[in-house]
């Protein structure tokens, strides 16, 4: 047989993990087998098994896939060479949002990380989600001392508590809009609002403007910030 070359592996592994959602988000990690995932994909057992280990490999590179362009937004909020964090932070976690609630696979992605179906699978995920938010939170903790530095927050904030509560409202607007599913949650509109209102309470006035629709930044900062 002769030998893929990069592009045509990158492409096999592409097909995997594009595979392993939709019998992941069918199925459950536990109902689903590698062999499955590779029968999806139009892949032989082996072909699955020369790019990933086990499912917990498979689960996590589907994961981060998506994840990445998020967390390269994020870390935009705190470059040095930028003086609008809080725009900053509230348009990368603004555009992710309306980004997942148009985007199906995106939401499929995401309510299988919301399962729990105590397959090893699932508890290795949760560790993984557990990484995420400490990651996440430090991205939110650098952001607003960068905010604090430029006297945009209000005085006395608690940076650490203010990325709490950034995390567990969005994150919990997020999860009963996967959950319980529209109408009764607009994960778009009900993510700005909040976002809006807990941003004004610890912003100095002027800071930004609630209710603006949140702008993309240039894709070029994210290579700029380590």
């Amino acid at each position: 047989m002769a030998r893929k070359t990069k592009e045509e592996a990158q492409a096999t592994r592409e097909g995997i993990l594009d595979a392993a959602l939709e019998c992941f988000h069918e199925h459950g990690v536990a109902g689903t087998s590698l062999a499955a995932i590779g029968q999806r994909a139009g892949y032989s057992r082996g072909a699955v098994y020369w790019h990933f280990k086990n499912k917990t490999e498979v689960l996590e590179a589907m994961i981060n896939r998506e994840r990445t362009p998020f967390i390269k937004r994020l870390r935009r909020a705190y470059a040095a060479h930028r003086s609008t964090p809080i725009e900053d932070l509230r348009s990368a976690m603004l555009v992710s949002l309306d980004e997942l609630a148009g985007d199906p696979c995106l939401l499929r992605m995401m309510e299988i990380m919301l399962r729990n179906d105590l397959s090893a699978e699932s508890v290795a995920m949760q560790r993984l989600q557990n990484d995420y938010v400490t990651e996440e939170m430090g991205i939110f903790e650098r952001a607003l001392e960068r905010a604090q530095e430029l006297q945009q927050l209000r005085p006395g904030v608690d940076i650490r508590q203010l990325a709490r509560i950034l995390h567990a409202t969005l994150t919990g607007i997020m999860t009963a809009a996967m959950l319980l599913k529209p109408p009764m949650f607009d994960l778009t509109g009900d993510s700005r609002e909040a976002l809006d209102a807990l941003l004004s309470h610890y912003v100095n006035p002027g800071v930004f403007t609630p209710g603006a629709k949140p702008q993309p930044l240039p894709a070029t900062d994210a290579d700029e910030v380590e």
